[in-house]
């Protein structure tokens, strides 16, 4: 069972869009995947119609209330399972009166390796992924994450200001790789979203290249995907069920087989490196009432502790 985390400081990266179409693509692929959201704003949850109060959802799992099976449930989509998010999320760092010795810090609030010790208890054979998808700016929920996930994926839009962005995640990685000493997480890649139809700009490969670090086949550009958000139909909200023959979906797949290790079964394919032109225009008359629009923030870098 792996568990990969998308991760970034950074808002309106793509992590959440990532996520679930990711996840999307390896439930395709035959693959059992459980999401746990962890964004107070429960993107990834509300893409599944789900929205759980803090009783019901991994909040609670973290503060030890109930365990992580009990608040995980089927989705609509074969495949997949969540853990929703809550609002409460992102005050977790400042709840005291921890109970549980295990998960309880000595200053009495929750403890960075509530996650963790959750994970451990999932059982290894019910899953092949376990997908966390990350909030933007929530220091102690990425500290959470980082003490906890065996791989990383960084997504990244493609202006330089994004590549600054990310740079401190990749710090962050590479603390956490340090703290806990054992070699992870491992980072998978940088997941570059909103290519255009000649791909990713020279000016943004080459700053890329000097990191010297794997970049994840490219996601293209598509307003089609805000759209989607506001579909009925939860499967129709999932690019590689609602369009299996577009471009994006191709994107997405692709990336999915990286991760996985399957054949690449596009060989460039037209789909992949052109598509057609309804993947890059909003088909519009659609209901997008359910999209969030993304927060563009930076965040500063915090120190990690296994304490």
């Amino acid at each position: 069972m792996r568990q990969i985390a998308f991760f970034s400081q950074k808002g309106g990266c793509g992590k959440t869009t990532s996520c679930v179409n990711i996840a999307a693509a390896l439930a395709q692929f035959g693959r059992r995947v459980l999401i746990v959201d962890l964004d107070s704003n429960a993107c990834a949850s509300r893409t599944f119609n789900v929205l759980e109060s803090l009783e019901n959802s991994v909040a609670a799992a973290l503060l030890g209330l109930r365990p992580l099976a009990e608040v995980t449930i089927k989705t609509d989509i074969d495949n997949i399972w969540l853990a929703a998010g809550a609002t409460d999320l992102h005050t977790l760092g400042d709840v005291e009166g921890i109970l549980d010795p295990n998960r309880r810090d000595p200053s009495g609030r929750l403890s960075p390796l509530a996650l963790k010790l959750e994970l451990a208890h999932v059982n290894p054979t019910q899953f092949d992924y376990v997908l966390l998808d990350c909030p933007g700016g929530h220091p102690f929920i990425e500290h959470l994450v980082l003490l906890a996930c065996d791989e990383i994926i960084i997504p990244t839009g493609l202006s330089v200001y994004d590549l600054y962005a990310a740079t401190p995640a990749m710090h962050l990685v590479l603390m956490a790789r340090e703290a806990r000493g054992d070699g992870k997480p491992e980072f998978l890649g940088f997941l570059p979203n909103g290519a255009g139809r000649n791909g990713v700009p020279q000016r943004v490969q080459s700053k890329l290249d000097q990191y010297s670090l794997p970049c994840l086949p490219l996601i293209r550009h598509s307003e089609l995907l805000k759209t989607l958000a506001g579909m009925a139909e939860v499967k129709k909200r999932l690019i590689v069920f609602a369009r299996p023959t577009s471009a994006l979906a191709a994107n997405f797949l692709a990336v999915a087989r990286e991760i996985d290790g399957e054949p690449d079964q596009s060989q460039g394919s037209e789909q992949e490196n052109g598509g057609a032109a309804e993947d890059l225009a909003d088909p519009g008359g659609q209901d997008q009432r359910d999209v969030v629009a993304p927060i563009d923030s930076a965040y500063p870098v915090v120190l990690l502790s296994v304490h």
